[in-house]
């Protein structure tokens, strides 16, 4: 089973899904994600697509309700992200997905090849902060998302929260903005540590300017601003796209992708 790297959420999550992919939503919603991050030997990208082809239609045919691969557009682009659901934790003793829909001698077949294409893994468990996002269910999951992995200030969590929803949630719902995505890592994650995702109609879009400029301006987008630059200590920012060959079926309010 593949995993995914805390502190770098290549994708960050969400990524993703293609725009040419419209993703049912659920009513039922998982505890946590599960999110698989992993750096791929230059010369064997094709051969680890192949192989996480294989893992994508395990965990399908065990019954997962989706399984999200995103790839880094700006950064590190041998770095692939995986995600999926998890009800709970528990869910996750006894035999891995690959083993009871393939067998032993199967999946760790499967697992040694993938293996030699990588030269690390890490993996990550959050919980997605539903209450904070956007998701208009009329609207596609598209290719592009921009992902942010802040870092909070110590004691500055509900304030920043607060910030997230009644602030800049509010300025990307004036922006048009269909999904946006929260989650916080909590296993192999540094404390304090909120990854949001924001999906970009294009990357046209980018060259418009900071989005909350554009649906503020510049004053109100200064005065929002100000008040995020009090509580976060330090943040990230990169460009993920979804590979729809290697995604299925994700909600958009479950999405993850860690940083």
């Amino acid at each position: 089973m593949l995993s995914i790297r805390a502190f770098h959420l290549s994708a960050a999550i969400l990524v993703a899904a293609s725009s040419a992919v419209c993703l049912a939503q659920s009513n039922a919603q998982p505890g946590w994600t599960c999110s698989t991050t992993t750096k791929v030997k230059p010369e064997m990208q094709r051969e680890f697509e192949i192989y996480l082809k294989q893992i994508m239609g395990a965990y399908k045919k065990a019954g997962i309700p989706w399984f999200v691969t995103t790839q880094n557009f700006a950064g590190d682009t041998t770095e692939y992200t995986t995600v999926v659901p998890v009800t709970k934790l528990g869910d996750l003793d006894g035999p891995s997905v690959l083993v009871k829909v393939l067998g032993e001698e199967a999946s760790a077949n499967l697992s040694r090849n993938i293996a030699r294409c990588y030269t690390s893994q890490t993996r990550q468990y959050a919980t997605p902060l539903t209450a904070l996002q956007i998701n208009k269910a009329d609207v596609p999951m598209g290719i592009y998302w921009m992902q942010t992995s802040v870092l909070v200030s110590q004691g500055k969590m509900d304030d920043y929260l607060n910030w997230l929803q009644n602030d800049y949630r509010s300025a990307l719902e004036e922006a048009g903005v269909a999904h946006f995505l929260v989650s916080r890592p909590i296993f192999w994650a540094m404390g304090g540590e909120i990854v949001t995702m924001r999906m970009l109609k294009n990357l046209a879009e980018i060259d418009a300017g900071p989005v909350v400029t554009r649906a503020l301006g510049v004053e109100r987008a200064r005065a929002v601003n100000a008040k995020s630059d009090a509580l976060v200590f330090s943040s990230n920012t990169k460009i993920v796209r979804v590979r729809t060959d290697l995604t299925y079926s994700p909600p958009p309010s479950q999405l993850h992708v860690s940083r």
